[in-house]
């Protein structure tokens, strides 16, 4: 299933010097108008869902995406459990499967976040889309926010620790997100509220996604027959950052 691609027709400059942003389509709303998540104004994007369907198809296709124009770390909570069911590393910048590696490779991204800001301050200018070097984007990917930010029945022993050390880099580094040019994608099968942690401001900054998987039937005629057949469709429901929700259609496998 290819849920997003990206949509480079919309991408603007906002300076002489700046990187084109690299905007995503998700699927189509009712009218057929593609629904586009443009981290640039749209914060970070919340992916909720149930198992099946599909949330870690589109981070797969958004890591994919984004690795062409941005910076991208993904933390994936099951690859060390199933590998061939996680997230794909092609041009990933750091990957992390652990309580462990999540903690390390958020502090490291929040490092480069204050260097970023300390860059910003000795140019004089308000966001990383200004500095004469301009960096790329960041994208973070976190998929699985409750396993890997919370204590669960799945945790190991002693990832307490880990796993306060994400939380805070999290908080710290969506304080300065949008001049410093970092997105996060989290997902979960919970809401924000039962997720744990995805409440209060950093939750007022996201976007958010919810997925349904449906099943439809399809009929046809052939001679005296009339067989029937089920066949899966994702659909989602997208509320942008400040806008109106909108019921989605998603492309199929």
């Amino acid at each position: 299933m290819n849920l997003i691609h990206p949509c480079r027709a919309a991408a603007t400059r906002w300076h002489d010097s700046a990187p084109s942003e690299l905007d995503f389509v998700l699927g189509t709303d009712q009218d057929g108008t593609p629904a586009v998540f443009r981290p640039a104004v749209d914060g970070h994007l919340f992916l909720t869902g149930g198992p099946g369907t599909g949330k870690t198809v589109l981070l797969n296709a958004l890591a994919a995406a984004g690795v062409q124009d941005m910076e991208v770390h993904v933390a994936d909570a099951w690859a060390a459990v199933d590998p061939s069911d996680g997230i794909r590393l092609n041009g990933v910048t750091r990957f992390a499967s652990s309580a462990e590696e999540c903690a390390v490779m958020l502090e490291a991204i929040l490092s480069q976040v204050k260097d970023r800001i300390r860059q910003c301050g000795l140019e004089g200018v308000r966001s990383f889309a200004a500095l004469a070097q301009t960096p790329c984007r960041i994208l973070v990917i976190l998929d699985d926010v409750r396993h890997l930010l919370t204590d669960d029945a799945y945790s190991t022993p002693g990832d307490g620790p880990a796993k306060a050390r994400s939380v805070a880099c999290i908080q710290e580094i969506a304080k300065s997100a949008t001049l410093a040019g970092v997105t996060f994608a989290f997902s979960s099968q919970w809401t924000a509220d039962e997720s744990g942690v995805l409440t209060g401001s950093v939750f007022d900054s996201c976007s958010r996604l919810a997925l349904e998987s449906t099943r439809h039937w399809y009929a046809w005629h052939a001679a005296d027959e009339s067989p029937r057949t089920q066949q899966p469709t994702r659909i989602g429901s997208y509320k942008p950052l400040g806008g109106p929700a909108s019921q989605l259609t998603m492309e199929n496998r």
